[in-house]
C-alpha cells in the first residue's frame, strides 16, 4: 500500500481488475491510451464500476513476478471511490516503464502528481528498481506536467511510442534514477 496527501493506492482484488480497467476505458482516456478493443469496459458497465465503492473481492493479487506487470489501485480515501489506476511494466531487473491514468471525475485536481508519484515509490522504495521511465505525448500538457511534479526529468528516448493497439504517437519521455533504491522482501 502506498498513500499520498488525497489518494491511498494498493493492489487490486479479483474483482476490481475490471475495475482498473474501466477507470481507463472512457472516451477521453482512450483518445490517449488506445487500448485493444477486448481491454475497453462498456459505458453500462463502466459506469457501474467506477461509481461504486471499492473493497469487494477476496485477496489482493499482491505484487507480481518479474516480468509481469504491477497494477495498482488509488482510491479516494474520503469516499472509498476508485480513483485511478498506475502500472509498472519491467523492462529489465532494474528498470520500468510507468503508466497510469485518471477516472473522469478524478481529472484536473492535480492527482496525476500523486498517482505518479506513488509509482515511483513502489518502484524505487519496495522493488529495488534503480531506474523509472514514462512515455508521454507532447501536446498532453496535464500528463507532463503530473511528471514533472512527481519528480521525473526529461529523459532520451523514442520519438515515437506504440501503443498496444499499434497506433504510433510522438513521445517525450521522462525518468527518475536513484542509484540506492531500497528493497523489500517478499514483494517481488
Amino acid at each position: 500500500m502506498v498513500t499520498t496527501p488525497r489518494l491511498v493506492l494498493r493492489s487490486p482484488t479479483m474483482w476490481e481488475l475490471r475495475l482498473v480497467l474501466a477507470l481507463g476505458s472512457d472516451g477521453e482516456a482512450q483518445r490517449r491510451l488506445h487500448w485493444a478493443p477486448e481491454d475497453v469496459i462498456p459505458e453500462d458497465e463502466r459506469e457501474r464500476l467506477v461509481t461504486a465503492p471499492v473493497g469487494r473481492g477476496r485477496g489482493r493479487f499482491g505484487l507480481p513476478g518479474p516480468g509481469l506487470e504491477a497494477a495498482l489501485l488509488a482510491i479516494d480515501p474520503a469516499l472509498g471511490l476508485p480513483a485511478g489506476a498506475v502500472t509498472l511494466t519491467p523492462e529489465s531487473r532494474d528498470r520500468c516503464e510507468l503508466g497510469g491514468y485518471l477516472a473522469p471525475s478524478y481529472r484536473g485536481r492535480g492527482l496525476g502528481a500523486e498517482l505518479f508519484a506513488a509509482g515511483l515509490a513502489l518502484a524505487q522504495h519496495h522493488l529495488h528498481i534503480t531506474e523509472v521511465r514514462a512515455a508521454v505525448e507532447p501536446a498532453n500538457t496535464a500528463c507532463v506536467r503530473a511528471l514533472w511534479r512527481a519528480g521525473f526529468d526529461p529523459a532520451a528516448g523514442p520519438e515515437k511510442y506504440v501503443l498496444p493497439d499499434g497506433h504510433v504517437l510522438p513521445s517525450a519521455w521522462f525518468a527518475d534514477v536513484t542509484p540506492q533504491p531500497a528493497w523489500c522482501e517478499g514483494t517481488w
